[in-house]
């Protein structure tokens, strides 16, 4: 077995996991300081949904998503214990991803980088769900981008827990030039709209503004609840964002929902792909 032994209690936040020839092993950042040009850069944001629901055809499928796009960076949401295990095991994820060694408990966040991280963070949220922001700072084309993700507070009726969480967020990365968050930010309200800070430009909305971009549908119920946020001041700009994750698994060929409404795809919502551009 090669999944992480140590994965679900690291010594800090500040580690990530590399996988060895024996196995995954925890290193530190700033060990080794990565130097990397890179002009186009691919991310993938995925809520793989902590359910039991057709669990290992889902995350069988997850992870063929993850490779066939084979992005730089993998930014997921509701990872649970046996999905790590699961992940762990991947030979393609062992060959191409460093893997955060944040702590996860139920269920919680993580990012997968194909870069050396140089910094790892988590701030904790005021949240009654135990809601984390997680970000990486890596070095790129001589300067730091930060990659953070985040599953801000559920339920519509939480749209001052979202706005205090997202405010929170932006205090925390105003330092850097460099910045794209995203994740499942649960934003559907008016209020949860205006959260958006105006140093940031929702990618989805610049880039399609005449496409709803749903990414969680179930019966008639159809949110946005998926955002990807690029800070105006820096060196990316962001040409193509794709919905992913939209086919039905394979085991619904030859059976039949049992109920109103069954989650059919990989996941509850469908994951974005976005295309990054290095503005030199």
């Amino acid at each position: 077995m090669n999944y992480i032994k140590e994965f679900f209690q690291p010594k800090n936040s500040l580690q990530y996991f590399a996988f060895k020839n024996d196995g995954w092993k925890i290193e530190n950042c700033k060990e080794k300081e990565e130097k990397v040009n890179q002009k186009e850069i691919s991310i993938l944001t995925y809520n793989v949904w902590f359910e039991k629901h057709n669990f290992n055809e889902r995350v069988i499928e997850i992870l063929k998503i993850i490779q066939q796009n084979n992005c730089d960076l993998v930014c997921l949401q509701e990872v649970t214990r046996n999905f790590q295990i699961m992940m762990s095991n991947d030979k393609f994820i062992q060959q191409n991803y460093y893997i955060t060694g944040n702590v996860i408990k139920d269920y919680g966040i993580l990012i997968l980088s194909k870069f050396k991280p140089k910094f790892i963070n988590e701030l904790v949220f005021n949240s009654q769900f135990g809601r984390t922001f997680l970000y990486i700072e890596c070095q790129i084309n001589m300067h730091s981008l930060i990659i953070g993700t985040s599953h801000l507070e559920s339920m519509v009726y939480n749209e001052n827990a979202r706005f205090e969480q997202l405010k929170y967020v932006y205090k925390e990365l105003e330092k850097y030039k460099n910045v794209i968050i995203m994740g499942d930010f649960n934003l559907e309200t008016q209020k949860d709209e205006l959260s958006i800070s105006p140093a940031y430009v929702d990618l989805w909305k610049h880039l399609y503004p005449d496409n709803p971009g749903y990414t969680f549908i179930i019966e008639d119920f159809k949110r946005r609840f998926d955002r990807v946020l690029l800070k105006k001041e820096g060196s990316y700009l962001a040409n193509k964002i794709e919905i992913l994750g939209m086919d039905e698994l394979p085991i619904y060929k030859n059976k039949k929902p049992s109920q109103k409404g069954e989650v059919k795809t990989p996941s509850d919502h469908f994951a974005l792909k976005i295309n990054l551009q290095y503005q030199s």
